[in-house]
């Protein structure tokens, strides 16, 4: 270190950027560890020539050795650094599933547009497994929901409005929206439900149930008690412009602590979100480029472009890529309070479709007969009826009923420490 510099840094002004650097590192070990001890944890600035700051992470262990958090690999960890910052057992507990007593706004999207992610759909799309004991189950399909997320812009009047800031009529930002609320804001983060947590694989298997339970729940609760808001494949859906009650999405925000004004758009790949660019090519048809907009050579018809001058932007569409993935969170550092509440609720639709089916057929749900697949179809028949079901209490008697008719003693443990 020169001795300019080393003059510098005992300047009051140098002195503010170590400070301001520090209380970055420390918002960043918070974002990814939110059950962190500040006090195990010494923040280092390091200054370079350009008197710019970077800063690291250290954790001061009893040894007196100090390891760094972001510079080290995780699987060296020593138990006192993951107890500091928050990563151990809860009484022989995970963790993840505890609950999460902070009350700051979760960083949306829950992953990083840059960053790879993890898909969604895959575990959907393939049949389900419903476990009725700790080892006996049977498989349902549920509704495709994770699809036509490809918008296709025709004009720049509709480009801009796309882009020019967070508008719920589109169906991708309605669906990463209920994505968002049921894993990120719920605490029920791919490693619960997808692998990561050691976990009995009925409890895992619920989770599932329960994410998918409460994206649908919450985009039917969009619809307001006028049900206005449509899936994929109802007559009135529109990707482009899919009806939704303000009111209702507002009060779904409070109930999470997310701000209405919230951004649920995906702005990653080609042109901010917008996709990529398509020019007509004769005897081709429909061309990708990889011009950019606005800007670029190619305009749309209504911003001047002509087939005649060779300049027409015919419309475009992004990459086929599940946008919803990215708001979904990867690790989890426990339940929320909404998240809890929500969880209880997937409990008893859970509970009550699976005794209900029962009971409503006179069969076992759990094997190959045709009264077993009676019940299983019945199961869906109940959950569809209870995603729909905006009375609670009218919820917790159906469960009850469910619960008293079959007279069984239940053995389901999601979240026991919470």
């Amino acid at each position: 270190m020169d001795d300019a510099l080393w003059k510098w840094i005992g300047t009051p002004e140098a002195k503010k950027i170590a400070t301001s650097a520090q209380e970055k590192a420390w918002k960043a070990l918070w974002k990814r560890f939110p059950r962190a001890d500040r006090s195990k944890f010494e923040i280092y600035a390091n200054f370079s020539k350009n008197h710019t700051a970077t800063t690291e992470v250290f954790f001061k262990g009893s040894s007196g050795v100090s390891t760094s958090v972001f510079g080290s690999d995780r699987r060296y960890w020593s138990p006192q650094m993951e107890t500091a910052l928050g990563l151990d057992d809860v009484n022989g507990f995970p963790y993840q599933l505890s609950p999460l007593k902070t009350k700051k706004l979760l960083p949306i999207p829950a992953v990083n547009f840059t960053e790879p992610a993890p898909s969604i759909k895959k575990i959907f799309a393939s049949l389900v497994k419903i476990y009725v004991t700790p080892d006996s189950f049977f498989t349902v399909k549920f509704r495709q929901i994770f699809e036509q997320t490809r918008l296709e812009h025709n004009s720049v009047a509709e480009s801009k409005v796309w882009s020019g800031g967070p508008n719920m009529k589109y169906w991708p930002q309605q669906l990463n929206f209920a994505v968002f609320c049921a894993p990120q804001d719920c605490g029920i983060s791919r490693e619960v439900f997808d692998s990561g947590v050691e976990l009995p694989e009925q409890i895992r298997a619920f989770y599932r149930f329960h994410v998918y339970f409460t994206v649908r729940r919450i985009l039917f609760q969009m619809g307001g008690i006028q049900s206005v808001s449509a899936l994929p494949g109802d007559p009135t859906f529109n990707p482009s412009g899919n009806n939704y009650d303000v009111a209702s999405y507002k009060r779904i925000c409070a109930e999470f602590g997310i701000a209405p004004t919230s951004d649920f758009c995906y702005t990653g790949g080609k042109n901010h979100g917008l996709g990529n660019v398509y020019i007509g090519v004769t005897g081709h048809g429909a061309t990708k480029t990889g011009t950019a907009w606005p800007g670029g050579y190619y305009k749309f018809s209504d911003e001047g472009g002509r087939a005649a001058d060779g300049n027409l932007l015919y419309f475009m569409k992004p990459d086929d890529v599940p946008q919803y993935d990215w708001f979904a969170p990867n690790e989890s550092a426990g339940l929320t309070k909404a998240g809890l509440a929500r969880i209880n609720e997937s409990i008893k639709a859970f509970i009550y479709c699976i005794l209900g089916a029962q009971v409503n057929v006179r069969s076992s749900i759990i094997g190959e007969g045709g009264r077993a697949k009676e019940a299983q179809t019945e199961f869906l028949t109940l959950m569809e009826s209870a995603i729909s079901q905006p009375d609670l209490a009218k919820s917790v008697q159906r469960y009850q009923l469910a619960v008293d008719e079959v007279k069984v003693r239940l053995n389901l443990a999601v979240a026991s420490m919470a």
